[in-house]
């Protein structure tokens, strides 16, 4: 990934967030934010590190269940 790309990533992320905010605000929803916000807000901190250059920060996180040591068999 390259710099301009990952800034680009960065950017889109921003304006989801935002748009997702300034919805909460106007309709006066005082709601825990849905699941995807805390996805979108790690997608656009591992951008800004890596547009840093701090590639040893950048974390994902696996809540997407556990690592298995099965392997696909292609069928």
């Amino acid at each position: 990934m390259d710099q301009k790309f990952a800034q680009e990533i960065q950017y889109a992320c921003q304006e989801i967030l935002n748009r997702h905010y300034s919805i909460q605000v106007s309709q006066r929803l005082a709601e825990e934010d849905p699941w995807w916000i805390k996805k979108i807000s790690k997608i656009e901190q591992n951008c800004a590190l890596f547009s840093e250059g701090n590639y040893g920060q950048i974390s994902w996180d696996r809540d997407f269940g556990a690592k298995t040591k099965y392997k696909s068999t292609g069928a």
